[in-house]
């Protein structure tokens, strides 16, 4: 090797294989494992390339490169994008980690994931890394296979990506979610998700348990979750039947949100998202049609009646089915 060890632009000679020998420079180095790895490097990886301490100090106090993380920097000094923290963090965490999280749920194209969330990535047990404000460590016994939904980064299966994003979140509204909508979208199933929980008993676990229930049931939605939970305050109703084809109707075109089949009476929750807008609305009434037409009673509730207004919202949906009971009884 020519050159002083401690500057980047000094030589390497490597052997090409063909017996002939070409020169890098250290620089040259650096910028080949860069270019693997979205323009960052660790400390250990340019130090083995042959950069010395001096120079790396230098080549950040010039503001050359920048401290992503502790002992892992981006080689340009322009702004960190959302990748850019989502490498840094796996760099950090070691060779065997994998995203998981928000950043895993956002690649697998789930919608209801926390938009603040720090990166979260998985390593193993044997694997001591300090806090971070960047990143979340966990330590896992066992790493689950390794997904490559998200440009080459290592990411975690969606089941554990869910549970791993409900760790962070406080509200049972949004766990279910989150849940339902992984579960919904054919990502993953209640026993998966169950799987990847285990016998966990921190904050949270019991709320992943309760949404794991409304979705076993036939839930699959947030605000279908929260119309069971008022549905099992009731002494007089029993549990409806939850999505799934109408009783008669062997085409699958109607499968209401809820069903007491015994009182002829359906409930529909009539979101603004998928029943108020465009030809949805046409498709709404069209369908309201069809139970009328085969003699079916529809209670429509709002997510925000259902919020706001629950013991009403109860006391219509007893009060339909009650009647309908009545009225099949009077005519039977």
């Amino acid at each position: 090797m020519t050159g002083y060890p401690h500057f980047p632009n000094c030589l390497w000679w490597a052997g090409r294989g063909d017996g002939k020998v070409e020169t890098m420079t250290v620089a040259d180095q650096i910028a080949a494992i860069a270019r693997t790895q979205d323009a960052l490097v660790t400390r250990g990886q340019a130090l083995a390339a042959g950069m010395s301490k001096a120079a790396l100090r230098h080549t950040l106090e010039r503001g050359r490169w920048q401290r992503v993380a502790r002992g892992v920097y981006a080689t340009f000094s322009g702004p960190l994008q959302a990748r850019h923290r989502l490498r840094a963090a796996l760099l950090y965490a070691g060779p065997d980690a994998v995203v998981s999280g928000a950043d895993a749920c956002r690649a697998y194209g789930l919608r209801y994931v926390p938009a603040a969330a720090i990166a979260t990535v998985l390593v193993p047990n044997s694997v001591q890394r300090a806090a971070t404000s960047f990143a979340h460590v966990r330590r896992v016994r066992r790493l689950p296979g390794r997904r490559n939904v998200l440009g080459g980064l290592p990411v975690a299966p969606p089941e554990r990506a869910v549970v791993d994003t409900c760790i962070r979140l406080t509200s049972l509204q949004d766990i279910r979610a989150l849940i339902c909508e992984a579960v919904q979208k054919g990502l993953t199933s209640p026993d998966a998700l169950r799987s990847a929980l285990g016998g966990a008993r921190w904050r949270g676990a019991r709320e992943i348990r309760i949404a794991l229930d409304d979705v076993t049931a036939g839930c699959r939605s947030a605000p279908e979750c929260e119309l069971r939970d008022l549905v099992r305050q009731s002494s007089v109703l029993d549990e409806p039947r939850w999505n799934v084809p109408l009783p008669g109707v062997t085409d699958g075109t109607l499968i209401p949100d809820a069903c007491w089949p015994d009182a002829r009476v359906v409930v529909e929750i009539d979101s603004a998202e998928w029943h108020r807008y465009g030809d949805r609305v046409e498709h709404t009434e069209q369908r309201r049609a069809r139970y009328a037409a085969l003699g079916w009673t529809v209670v429509p509730i709002s997510p925000r009646r259902l919020r706001s207004e629950p013991a009403a919202v109860l006391a219509q949906i007893e009060a339909a089915v009650q009647v309908g009971i009545t009225r099949r009884a009077r005519y039977a």
